[in-house]
């Protein structure tokens, strides 16, 4: 037997070694996924401009007649060859890629196990759910979707008296449908990690623990350190933000809890919290308050809503009172 880890480093294992494993799966099924036509349709989208000046005299120009329609066919031959396969191919490329996404979650679970509690646990042979292939398979409808919808925005009757904007948002749908390939990408890889964590969870007879990135979003945050309720299930509806809390959503299983979502979910036994020293799920709800008593939100996230979660924050009991301190100050910046 090796001697246990303590807290700080079972959160360092599943934070930022299996993370980046996880995170380098994610980057190379959405680099595979994609095929370069990510990078063809923001060639097309340049293009598109400098062909409208040479059509049309200027991006001011509003274009019209035979000459639009032109101009459009050939643009939407060139986003037809660009997002060539884009839906197939994704699909294609996630379904295989779950496998060994269960794999690693199955993998990483037992590690942390071991890592826990200082022996090594036995084997779990992951198995990939109907339900996440089917997500996957799903994908290339919703490219198809998504490239239908540039063509009819990128036909005469919906460019006409709109000029360069109507053909820019045209080719916004189209560049979306890369976007959507690679948020399919990360919630499935994601989803199927957890899916094989959950295996080994119940394969190892422990409780789920939830463990998000350090920075994450405010809803995720108020599931950091949560243990999963004896029938495996979180409660729903959590968010350290109050406008977006909810007292009637339902349970959840686990994460992700929301596209582009990179909680985990990890084994957890009481026995595990060594004497004198902060359990990882206290160190995780800890990490959590500072999260949010910085200040410092997620790109993707409103101003209002941190400040809103600071303010919460600060009027906690529980908490440190230099974190609410920090937090008295975070929501009181402008």
């Amino acid at each position: 037997m090796t001697p246990p880890a303590t807290p700080a480093q079972l959160a360092d294992l599943v934070q930022q070694e299996q993370a980046d494993e996880a995170a380098a799966l994610e980057d190379q099924t959405a680099k595979d996924a994609d095929g370069g036509a990510g990078a063809a349709l923001a060639v097309v989208f340049t293009g598109a401009a400098a062909a409208w000046v040479t059509s049309f005299g200027s991006l001011a120009a509003v274009g019209g007649g035979t000459a639009l329609a032109a101009y459009l066919a050939r643009l939407r031959r060139d986003v037809d060859q660009a997002g060539a396969g884009l839906g197939r191919r994704a699909a294609r490329v996630v379904e295989q890629a779950l496998a060994d996404a269960v794999e690693m979650g199955v993998r990483h679970t037992i590690t942390f196990a071991y890592r826990a509690e200082g022996r090594r646990g036995g084997r779990v042979a992951g198995v990939v759910p109907r339900d996440a292939i089917e997500a996957a398979r799903a994908i290339a409808a919703t490219v198809r979707e998504q490239l239908r919808l540039t063509k009819e925005l990128l036909s005469p009757q919906s460019v006409a008296g709109q000029g360069w904007s109507g053909v820019t948002a045209g080719l916004a749908a189209a560049r979306r449908a890369a976007s959507l390939v690679r948020s399919a990408v990360a919630w499935c890889i994601h989803r199927a990690i957890n899916d094989g964590a959950a295996q080994a969870i119940a394969e190892l007879g422990a409780r789920r623990l939830w463990v998000t990135e350090r920075d994450a979003c405010v809803v995720c945050l108020a599931y950091a350190g949560r243990i999963a309720d004896l029938d495996g299930r979180f409660p729903g509806g959590l968010s350290m933000d109050p406008r977006t809390r909810s007292m009637t959503a339902a349970a959840v299983e686990g994460p992700p809890k929301h596209p582009n979502c990179r909680c985990r979910l990890v084994a957890w036994r009481d026995e595990w919290a060594r004497p004198g020293t902060t359990s990882l799920p206290n160190l995780l709800r800890a990490q959590a308050w500072r999260s949010i008593a910085s200040g410092r939100g997620r790109p993707t996230e409103s101003r209002a809503a941190r400040i809103r979660a600071a303010r919460t924050l600060a009027a906690q009991r529980s908490v440190p009172d230099r974190l609410r301190r920090q937090a008295r100050t975070a929501a009181g910046r402008t």
